[in-house]
């Protein structure tokens, strides 16, 4: 009985937020190039049964690093931040779409490398987004 009802509320949650996301998107200026928006869910403090039933709703990027054999089409997205002596255990995680977000040039520098090591003669791109200080502040990393 519990499990009828967290895929039936996990189902509805993932529904809700896409319409929203599907308005917001109706709503964006005409000028602006028309990109569909990515929804990542964020399961960090939920059970992995949770994240299997999002998934079989159609839910496939998220943003952490469980690894479930059962969801073989999802997609990792790193989240936070990155350290320097973690990137090559991240980018050894089977199914890593995005790394979000690369915040410094040493940093870049260190994907690169380690992706080119670790993917060898794979051509496939790492996809990441790279953090800019538009304000300038003070950065704490590095």
């Amino acid at each position: 009985m519990w499990k009828a009802a967290m895929s039936e509320e996990v189902g509805k949650a993932i529904q809700s937020v896409l319409e929203r996301m599907t308005q917001a998107a109706t709503r964006r200026p005409r000028t602006l190039p028309a990109v569909t928006p990515r929804l990542v869910a964020v399961s960090k403090t939920k059970p992995p049964e949770m994240i299997v039933e999002a998934y079989r709703h159609g839910q496939r990027n998220f943003g952490e690093n469980y690894i479930l054999e059962s969801c073989p089409e999802i997609k990792w997205h790193f989240i936070g931040h990155l350290q320097k002596n973690n990137v090559n255990k991240l980018l050894g995680v089977p199914n890593l779409f995005l790394v979000e977000t690369v915040d410094s040039a040493k940093l870049a520098d260190r994907v690169n490398s380690s992706w080119q090591r670790v993917r060898g003669a794979n051509t496939q791109r790492l996809k990441v987004m790279v953090q800019i200080n538009t304000s300038a502040e003070q950065s704490e990393c590095c």
